[in-house]
């Protein structure tokens, strides 16, 4: 009987327990108290675990988020790509497996094609021009698209920085001298067609598998800013890099909205403030590593070349053709709202 009883009251527990209203995909976890529960969100990226401006601010997000919300939030960070390639952690924060991630925008055209805009060559020359629009009612416009078109939610904008031609083959001057070379593209139309008006193979790889590829020969260059190259040591297996300035690269940190909307709202604030002080942390410190980064290149030995205007509108006219060809696929109102915010910045 008392066996029978134990059961029974096993199984009424476990019942409960299945039945609880709680409707976040976050780790759940009840204090000591058993009276306010505690959220762990993982943050997933692609950069390196180590001596890297991505990881360095979300540890600085990380410790000002569990500070304000005394430990009601735990944020764990996963860099390196250990939870996927950037396509696979996009997907995790979609279905809900990962909360919260912070990928560079040429993944995201896969899920929503406006975000495709932010990967065409040659529209921001710098950070200010980029945040300029990026921090307003364009950047605002792109998150929602996502947030409708995905159940991602947009929480800032960071910087990854300005993307440069690098490969093992030959110096790059022209646009002839990419003829014939394989180029590794993110699994982005935009940027495929871009080296392909370059007259380059475009050869989509993940990331994490790019600087085996380098070191095998599987590919023949990539395009990539300092940050990122010398962040993840592609240096190492690269002999010529140009300072072609095709796209300037950010980041979105995104969040699943399911996880969002089961916060309480005190908690929704404080992610939501902390994640723009984030965004400022972040691209202070892309512009330190950038500078160092080609520092470090220089001293390793790879052979870097500054590009003459005449050399730098060469690879422009041929990508301005490649612009204009989006504006129907991205979306001709949203294409256009870009233009005229790019227009009245100037």
């Amino acid at each position: 009987m008392r066996l029978l009883k134990f059961l029974l009251l096993t199984l009424t527990v476990i019942i409960l327990a299945a039945c609880g209203d709680d409707s976040s995909n976050a780790t759940v976890t009840t204090s000591a108290g058993g009276d306010e529960k505690v959220y762990t969100l993982k943050v997933a990226h692609s950069s390196a675990a180590t001596d890297d401006r991505l990881e360095n601010s979300l540890q600085e997000f990380k410790k000002s988020i569990e500070e304000r919300s005394d430990g009601r939030i735990i944020i764990e960070t996963y860099p390196n790509s250990q939870l996927g390639a950037e396509r696979e952690t996009l997907e995790g924060v979609q279905n809900g497996s990962i909360e919260m991630a912070v990928i560079s925008t040429g993944p995201f055209s896969g899920f929503s094609q406006s975000m495709m805009l932010l990967d065409l060559p040659y529209l921001f020359k710098n950070g200010e021009e980029a945040f300029g629009v990026l921090d307003g009612e364009f950047g605002d416009k792109l998150f929602e698209n996502l947030l409708s078109e995905t159940g991602m939610r947009g929480l800032a904008w960071g910087e990854n920085g300005v993307r440069h031609m690098a490969n093992n083959i030959k110096k790059i001057e022209t646009p002839a001298d990419v003829d014939g070379l394989k180029i590794r593209t993110q699994e982005n139309q935009a940027h495929m067609d871009m080296i392909k008006a370059f007259g380059g193979g475009p050869t989509p790889i993940a990331f994490n598998e790019l600087y085996s590829s380098l070191q095998q020969g599987v590919i023949d260059g990539y395009e990539n800013p300092f940050s990122l190259i010398v962040g993840m040591k592609f240096y190492e297996v690269t002999k010529y890099l140009t300072l072609t300035s095709h796209v300037y690269g950010v980041y979105g940190f995104v969040i699943n909205d399911d996880v969002y909307t089961s916060l309480p709202a005190d908690l929704q604030q404080i992610l939501e403030e902390e994640a723009d002080k984030w965004a400022v942390m972040e691209r202070e410190m892309n512009q330190e590593q950038e500078e160092k980064g080609r520092k470090v290149m220089e001293e390793y030995g790879v052979e870097i070349t500054e590009l003459t205007d005449e050399q730098y509108n060469a690879f422009r006219e041929l990508a301005m053709p490649v612009v204009e060809s989006y504006r129907d696929v991205v979306g001709a109102d949203i294409y256009d709202l870009l233009m005229e915010k790019l227009e009245a910045n100037k």
